[in-house]
């Protein structure tokens, strides 16, 4: 597919007076959080028109959403070592984790609602109630900061270093899997909606693709290279796409799966795009991304899912076609070599490969016999 270059958002979330850092969809695509420096998390509706702000003490580092049928919530992290847990409708604070000592650098959501994982410079990730804020477990294995973290399903957890160090754990904080995943500081970790892929984007200028296994273990896959570091790396909530938000201040947006072909290019941002969000709705589909240059945009990048969409659809039917147009030009190919005998097509590829059990083959041959009887 040719590449796609858009340079004019849908719209900016604009009154941000610092970088901003985070960006997030609500899941019914309502309301959009970002989360700023200016020490503010403000909330905007599908619009772009801001609803409400939070103040918090210190630089807001990251946002993240979670609606349940009996709650709607969301939850910032904080440079003041602080995780706050608020209602989403209005912003009003409901609990705060209190049990890291240093930044919280990242935050998110179990598929469920009922967890809530976070990262901080203090090196260790913690696993949170959201019921009561109390914390469940902490992951203490890292050495240095942890900068980005995951959920890995509903058993398991990721949690990735500044020293580029990537480790599976458990529910009850203990590893299970750890390997080197980058050169340097990893950013940003997301796990595909079907929990087979886990991607991640380092300072090292790579987003990185692992395969995950059955026993959770994590196996290089693809390799996607950016001309500066990746800040954020988010796989769409299809699986259809993955996309990554670049220090060069461009978005790129891949085919998830197969080729990992980029497939667009979003060039609107002045400086560093820091972190992004899917919102899918049919075949709408929205990018949302955050920048250092004090605004986030929301881009419609339907076209696109649409039109890959089409080719993978356009490639399995003519895949199809193909093997079929093989199978009966291998069907007619043996039956001139038995002297057109009439042995069906689904028989003869069983004897062809082998496969064909004693029964079917002892009936072949009293079928030839009989043939042969009757032409004499």
């Amino acid at each position: 597919m040719p590449l796609t270059v858009l340079t004019d958002p849908k719209f900016q979330l604009k009154g941000h007076t610092y970088w901003v850092r985070s960006v997030c969809f609500s899941p019914d695509g309502e309301l959009i959080a970002t989360a700023c420096a200016d020490k503010n998390l403000r909330m905007f509706n599908a619009a772009g028109s801001e609803v409400y702000k939070v103040a918090h003490p210190d630089w807001v580092w990251c946002v993240a959403f979670s609606y349940t049928a009996k709650r709607q919530r969301v939850a910032t992290s904080c440079l003041d070592g602080r995780v706050r847990l608020l209602e989403a409708s209005t912003g009003r604070e409901i609990v705060q984790m209190k049990d890291h000592s240093s930044t919280v650098n990242a935050v998110c959501f179990s598929s469920d609602g009922s967890m809530l994982l976070s990262g901080s410079y203090d090196k260790t990730a913690k696993i949170f109630s959201v019921a009561d804020g109390k914390c469940m477990a902490t992951i203490g294995g890292h050495s240095v900061p942890v900068l980005a973290v995951a959920f890995l399903g509903d058993t398991h957890v990721v949690s990735c270093s500044a020293t580029g160090e990537l480790l599976v754990s458990d529910l009850k904080g203990s590893t299970v899997h750890s390997l080197q995943a980058h050169t340097g500081p990893i950013l940003s970790a997301c796990v595909s909606p079907d929990g087979t892929l886990l991607a991640t984007g380092g300072q090292d200028k790579m987003a990185q693709v692992w395969r995950v296994g059955g026993d959770k273990k994590v196996t290089r896959l693809q390799t996607c290279k950016h001309a500066e570091q990746v800040n954020s790396v988010l796989f769409a909530s299809d699986g259809l796409l993955m996309a990554t938000a670049a220090a060069d201040g461009h978005v790129r947006v891949y085919e998830a799966g197969r080729e990992w072909e980029e497939l667009a290019r979003l060039k609107g941002h002045a400086d560093e795009a820091t972190a992004l969000s899917f919102h899918n709705k049919g075949s709408r589909v929205l990018l949302a991304s955050a920048s250092d240059d004090k605004t986030a945009a929301v881009w419609d990048i339907s076209g696109t899912a649409v039109a890959l969409r089409v080719a993978k659809a356009r490639a399995l039917k003519e895949g199809g076609g193909a093997k079929k147009e093989e199978e009966e030009e291998d069907d007619e190919r043996r039956r001139r070599e038995t002297g057109g005998e009439g042995r069906g097509a689904e028989e003869d590829r069983r004897v062809a490969r082998g496969v064909a059990d004693r029964p079917v083959r002892a009936a072949l041959g009293r079928q030839r016999h009989r043939s042969t009887e009757r032409a004499r």
